[in-house]
């Protein structure tokens, strides 16, 4: 059919399953050169104390690296932690002390889309953390 003439009611659907492991490749292909990269770690530091080591891939000709989507996680994360510890954002909440633990409260402009009730906490050093709600 020609695309002038498309109509979307006359679109048919697709069904199409996506293998578990797609987005943690084995291999992956330049797409410069178009031969097959080799593992490679990747050690990158950001200002402020924040660094990271990944495992990529790495053409041998051009030298060009690719993650996959769970390193390009880690990545965004430290990129994250890196502003944040470079900017004047600051809030301050007070902090409550039950006996066992130290709780405070989040604003809900923060988690305005949550819907679970977990949270990642990595310590950053003695008085400081990042928390991920998960």
């Amino acid at each position: 059919m020609n695309k002038k003439n498309l109509k979307f009611e006359e679109l048919e659907d697709a069904k199409f399953t996506i293998e578990k492991e797609a987005f943690k490749p084995k291999t992956l292909i330049c797409s410069k050169c178009n031969i097959r990269m080799k593992r490679s770690d990747m050690n990158i530091s950001f200002k402020h104390g924040v660094s990271l080591e990944l495992l990529g891939f790495e053409c041998s000709r051009c030298k060009k690296r690719y993650l996959d989507l769970a390193e390009a996680r880690k990545l965004d994360r430290a990129l994250i932690m890196s502003r944040i510890m470079g900017a004047d954002f600051k809030l301050e909440r007070s902090l409550s002390f039950d006996g066992d633990n130290f709780t405070f409260r989040i604003p809900k402009e923060f988690t305005r889309d949550v819907h679970k009730k977990k949270i990642e906490i990595m310590p950053l050093g003695a008085k400081e953390f990042c928390a991920l709600i998960r």
